[in-house]
């Protein structure tokens, strides 16, 4: 009995976390972000699992990352989702879409880009006039410019509030 709590305190990653992109580019961006030392050294009590859906939806989205994290006990399942289709799909009203879709995957931490994860790395990088193509070589070449980012406080806040509630 008392090995086993000594295990468990002693255990270097106590914590586990899935990082659920978009699509293909976002788990690349998301795996590139992830494997730099600063983000590892704050959350150095994490382990985490990527993956991604192929687009859709936010919803369909959604879904896919619920049937990702189904089988395993993460403490974090973080979904990144842009909001350029909801706001096209709902101009008017995509806040309260917003909201309705929060309420509906409540035990997912949805990580909104304010349009498309695009758009999050030229206000980081600087680069305005590239392509999506481009912009995301570019990113992935300097992500360490994201570190102390507005995304990057945002992403770790997440991941310590977590920290904090267990």
């Amino acid at each position: 009995m008392e090995h086993s709590q000594t295990s468990k305190s002693s255990t270097r990653h106590p914590y586990t976390g899935l990082l659920f992109g978009e699509g293909r580019k976002d788990k690349t961006f998301i795996k590139n972000l992830s494997s730099l030392k600063k983000f590892k050294y704050h959350t150095s009590k994490w382990t985490f699992l990527l993956d991604n859906a192929s687009g859709g939806s936010p919803e369909t989205i959604l879904q896919k990352c619920c049937q990702t994290s189904s089988n395993r006990d993460f403490d974090i399942v973080i979904c990144f989702i842009d909001l350029d289709k909801l706001k096209k799909d709902f101009p008017k009203n995509w806040e309260k879409e917003k909201e309705k879709i929060e309420k509906q995957f409540p035990n997912i931490h949805i990580f909104w880009h304010e349009d498309c994860l695009e758009d999050e790395m030229k206000k980081v990088i600087g680069k305005k006039n590239v392509g999506k193509k481009e912009i995301n070589r570019i990113a992935n070449k300097e992500v360490e410019k994201f570190v102390n980012s507005k995304y990057w406080k945002s992403l770790l806040e997440i991941i310590k509030d977590c920290e904090e509630k267990e």
